[in-house]
């Protein structure tokens, strides 16, 4: 897992205005994490959203 990039990424998802773009932001930090079952679309489950949320809050933490 790339760090910075995660760091990057629950930044972007933390200042997102748009739904599909806090979403985009999560499914880069699940695809980064190996994630298994991601959709190649794009989409999140719930389920998989709020695993990414608790992910960028951890990497935004230990900044």
């Amino acid at each position: 897992m790339d760090k910075n990039y995660v760091r990057k990424q629950a930044t972007r998802m933390q200042s997102a205005q748009h739904p599909r773009a806090k979403e985009d932001a999560g499914w880069r930090i699940l695809s980064n994490s190996d994630e298994p079952g991601l959709p190649d679309d794009g989409t999140l489950t719930p389920e998989q959203m709020q695993k990414a949320e608790t992910i960028a809050a951890e990497a935004l933490k230990d900044g």
